[in-house]
């Protein structure tokens, strides 16, 4: 489904395979910059329904597309791999900027926070920076190890396992739309095989292992209520990146931001970041 908030006929070239599932989001003047979105794990392109119409209103081109093993690119629940899901974050960069004649900004929620960690290291050129809503990584959590111990073995034991994965139609911590969506959508994920949550934990340590490599401008939004990614492995990351850091606390905050009540709250922080970056 392609989403344009005006009738402009230049959009960039998308692959086959992603086209159906990308939403795309322009101003109607010159593009101030223009913003990758790469949405969380379970969820699909529709997780920036909210930022992505707000941020083409301030003149920012805005585009998602469904991950791999996500959305309408489900694998009937089988993880795509590391390599994958970064290399296709690369692709779009790429693409995005020849397009536009400019680099490209990743803004990345949990899992597409780390997604976006690992795309900036493979493709730096063309990354003007992160923005990164509760990104999925894990360095200085308690017992990191143990848990991968437990986790992996469950995975190699029982791979299929299901975990379920319960969403409130009425979740007050979310904008009404938002929770409506997440519950009852069906291209959001209802149930996660053993292997593929390990797969999520694998390239959340990856994103962490490697973040002090990382150079580009940085926007890092964590909220208070989060109960998805635990706030020692926030607290690492903003220790890595502290020389190119810009922090926003939300002490009400919970794990989805850019789709909480706050939202509006959240996407002007990152409209001012972005507008601080031209200066």
């Amino acid at each position: 489904m392609l989403m344009l908030l005006t009738g402009c006929a230049h959009t960039p070239s998308i692959p086959p395979a992603l086209s159906p599932t990308v939403r795309l989001w322009q101003p109607d003047t010159a593009p101030r910059g223009v913003i990758l979105g790469l949405h969380s794990f379970g969820d699909f392109s529709a997780a920036f329904d909210l930022t992505g119409q707000a941020l083409a209103r301030a003149g920012y081109v805005v585009q998602s597309y469904d991950q791999a093993g996500f959305g309408d690119r489900g694998l009937h629940g089988h993880w795509a791999g590391e390599t994958r899901l970064v290399d296709e974050a690369c692709q779009q960069i790429h693409q995005l900027a020849d397009h536009y004649q400019q680099p490209v900004f990743l803004l990345g929620e949990s899992l597409g926070g780390a997604v976006a960690m690992l795309a900036a290291r493979q493709c730096p050129q063309q990354v003007a920076g992160l923005i990164l809503a509760a990104p999925a990584v894990r360095e200085g959590i308690r017992f990191r190890y143990g848990w991968n111990l437990l986790i992996g073995s469950a995975a190699a034991v029982w791979p299929s396992y299901p975990l379920t994965v319960e969403r409130d139609p009425q979740d007050p911590t979310l904008a009404p739309d938002s929770a409506l969506r997440l519950a009852e959508d069906p291209r959001v994920m209802r149930q996660v095989r053993m292997d593929t949550y390990w797969g999520l934990i694998k390239l959340a340590d990856s994103a962490s292992d490697m973040a002090a490599q990382l150079r580009q401008p940085t926007l890092l939004l964590y909220g208070g209520k989060d109960e998805s990614v635990p706030r020692a492995g926030i607290d690492h990351l903003r220790q890595h990146l502290a020389e190119h850091l810009s922090w926003h606390y939300y002490p009400q905050g919970p794990h989805l931001l850019l789709q909480s009540r706050q939202w509006q709250d959240v996407t002007d922080d990152i409209r001012q970041w972005l507008a601080d970056q031209s200066r």
